[in-house]
Protein backbone atom coordinates (compact mmCIF):
# COMPACT_ATOMS: atom_id res chain seq x y z
CA UNK A 1 0.00 0.00 0.00
CA UNK A 2 1.25 3.27 -1.22
CA UNK A 3 1.39 6.19 1.32
CA UNK A 4 3.96 9.78 1.62
CA UNK A 5 6.22 10.06 4.43
CA UNK A 6 6.49 13.66 5.73
CA UNK A 7 8.10 14.88 8.84
CA UNK A 8 6.22 17.69 10.62
CA UNK A 9 6.97 20.04 13.99
CA UNK A 10 4.32 18.41 16.47
CA UNK A 11 2.97 22.24 17.98
CA UNK A 12 2.80 23.18 14.33
CA UNK A 13 0.72 19.59 13.40
CA UNK A 14 -3.53 20.26 12.60
CA UNK A 15 -4.53 16.83 13.55
CA UNK A 16 -8.15 15.68 13.85
CA UNK A 17 -9.50 11.95 14.70
CA UNK A 18 -11.37 10.72 11.49
CA UNK A 19 -15.03 10.44 11.99
CA UNK A 20 -14.60 6.78 11.75
CA UNK A 21 -11.80 6.48 14.26
CA UNK A 22 -13.84 8.31 16.21
CA UNK A 23 -17.14 5.74 15.89
CA UNK A 24 -14.76 2.38 15.91
CA UNK A 25 -12.82 3.64 19.26
CA UNK A 26 -16.28 5.62 20.78
CA UNK A 27 -16.05 2.10 23.49
CA UNK A 28 -12.84 1.51 24.35
CA UNK A 29 -11.43 2.07 27.78
CA UNK A 30 -7.58 3.83 28.41
CA UNK A 31 -6.83 4.86 31.65
CA UNK A 32 -3.51 6.81 31.39
CA UNK A 33 -3.11 8.84 34.69
CA UNK A 34 -0.66 11.96 34.62
CA UNK A 35 3.23 10.35 33.98
CA UNK A 36 5.83 12.75 35.66
CA UNK A 37 8.64 11.31 34.40
CA UNK A 38 7.79 12.35 30.89
CA UNK A 39 9.42 15.61 31.92
CA UNK A 40 12.42 13.81 33.04
CA UNK A 41 12.97 12.06 29.39
CA UNK A 42 15.58 13.52 27.55
CA UNK A 43 14.36 15.28 24.32
CA UNK A 44 16.41 12.92 22.23
CA UNK A 45 14.73 9.97 23.39
CA UNK A 46 11.47 11.17 23.36
CA UNK A 47 11.76 12.28 19.54
CA UNK A 48 13.40 9.08 18.90
CA UNK A 49 10.28 7.16 20.30
CA UNK A 50 7.85 9.81 17.87
CA UNK A 51 9.91 8.26 14.87
CA UNK A 52 9.48 4.81 15.86
CA UNK A 53 5.44 5.95 15.72
CA UNK A 54 4.78 7.31 12.74
CA UNK A 55 1.00 8.60 12.58
CA UNK A 56 -1.24 7.10 9.91
CA UNK A 57 -3.06 10.25 8.86
CA UNK A 58 -5.30 11.09 5.67
CA UNK A 59 -5.15 14.63 4.20
CA UNK A 60 -8.29 17.04 4.93
CA UNK A 61 -8.46 19.56 2.06
CA UNK A 62 -11.51 21.04 3.50
CA UNK A 63 -9.40 22.49 6.31
CA UNK A 64 -5.61 22.29 5.40
CA UNK A 65 -5.18 19.29 8.51
CA UNK A 66 -4.29 15.53 8.73
CA UNK A 67 -7.32 13.18 9.91
CA UNK A 68 -5.64 10.64 11.72
CA UNK A 69 -6.60 7.11 10.75
CA UNK A 70 -4.84 5.35 14.62
CA UNK A 71 -5.07 6.69 18.25
CA UNK A 72 -1.43 7.65 19.53
CA UNK A 73 -1.07 7.95 23.17
CA UNK A 74 2.11 8.15 22.70
CA UNK A 75 1.59 10.93 20.95
CA UNK A 76 -0.69 12.76 23.24
CA UNK A 77 1.55 12.27 26.18
CA UNK A 78 4.25 14.29 24.47
CA UNK A 79 2.86 16.44 23.10
CA UNK A 80 2.58 17.81 27.50
CA UNK A 81 6.78 17.74 27.57
CA UNK A 82 8.23 20.88 28.30
CA UNK A 83 10.55 20.57 25.15
CA UNK A 84 7.53 19.47 23.05
CA UNK A 85 8.16 22.81 20.78
CA UNK A 86 11.41 20.95 19.39
CA UNK A 87 9.48 17.55 18.31
CA UNK A 88 9.04 16.61 14.91
CA UNK A 89 6.17 14.41 14.53
CA UNK A 90 6.29 11.54 11.31
CA UNK A 91 2.99 11.46 9.19
CA UNK A 92 2.21 8.41 6.69
CA UNK A 93 -0.34 10.02 4.27
CA UNK A 94 -2.63 7.51 2.66
CA UNK A 95 -4.78 7.87 -0.12
CA UNK A 96 -8.37 8.50 0.42
CA UNK A 97 -9.53 5.30 -0.68
CA UNK A 98 -7.86 2.85 1.72
CA UNK A 99 -9.26 4.57 5.13
CA UNK A 100 -11.01 1.38 6.09
CA UNK A 101 -8.14 -1.15 5.68
CA UNK A 102 -6.08 1.15 7.07
CA UNK A 103 -8.31 1.67 10.26
CA UNK A 104 -8.62 -2.28 10.35
CA UNK A 105 -4.59 -2.47 10.74
CA UNK A 106 -3.89 0.30 12.89
CA UNK A 107 -7.05 -0.87 15.48
CA UNK A 108 -7.19 -4.46 15.05
CA UNK A 109 -4.54 -6.42 13.94
CA UNK A 110 -2.04 -3.92 15.50
CA UNK A 111 -3.77 -4.70 18.62
CA UNK A 112 -3.72 -8.06 18.34
CA UNK A 113 -0.15 -8.41 17.70
CA UNK A 114 0.66 -5.89 20.58
CA UNK A 115 -1.49 -7.96 22.82
CA UNK A 116 0.48 -10.84 21.75
CA UNK A 117 3.58 -9.53 22.68
CA UNK A 118 2.47 -7.65 26.07
CA UNK A 119 2.37 -11.20 27.98
CA UNK A 120 6.24 -11.04 28.01
CA UNK A 121 7.59 -7.47 27.74
CA UNK A 122 8.13 -7.03 31.44
CA UNK A 123 10.53 -10.22 31.34
CA UNK A 124 11.96 -8.94 28.65
CA UNK A 125 12.70 -5.79 30.31
CA UNK A 126 13.97 -7.71 33.41
CA UNK A 127 16.77 -9.09 31.26
CA UNK A 128 17.34 -6.48 29.06
CA UNK A 129 18.17 -4.38 32.24
CA UNK A 130 20.66 -7.25 33.37
CA UNK A 131 22.30 -7.61 29.71
CA UNK A 132 22.66 -3.77 29.42
CA UNK A 133 24.07 -3.38 33.21
CA UNK A 134 26.57 -6.48 32.21
CA UNK A 135 27.91 -4.37 29.10
CA UNK A 136 28.54 -1.38 30.83
CA UNK A 137 25.53 0.50 28.83
CA UNK A 138 23.74 3.27 30.78
CA UNK A 139 19.94 2.15 31.19
CA UNK A 140 16.98 4.23 32.82
CA UNK A 141 16.21 3.21 36.51
CA UNK A 142 13.13 0.67 36.64
CA UNK A 143 11.29 3.15 38.54
CA UNK A 144 11.68 5.41 35.64
CA UNK A 145 10.57 2.91 33.24
CA UNK A 146 7.66 1.51 35.74
CA UNK A 147 6.47 5.13 35.50
CA UNK A 148 5.84 5.48 31.87
CA UNK A 149 4.32 2.30 32.18
CA UNK A 150 1.65 3.31 34.43
CA UNK A 151 3.04 0.61 36.59
CA UNK A 152 4.84 -0.87 39.28
CA UNK A 153 8.77 -1.69 39.43
CA UNK A 154 8.15 -4.78 40.63
CA UNK A 155 6.41 -6.01 37.27
CA UNK A 156 9.89 -6.32 36.33
CA UNK A 157 11.16 -9.52 38.19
Amino acid sequence: MKYKQKSIPLLKAELKPHPLLIELTKNDVIQLRANQSIDDLPIEVIQSLLDLHPLAVIFDTDDNSYLTLTTSNILERFKAHPLSKKLFLKIHIYPADVIEHVLGVTLLYNCAVTLYLKNGLSSNIQHRLGCFKAHGIHAPKKTTLANLANTSPSIFR
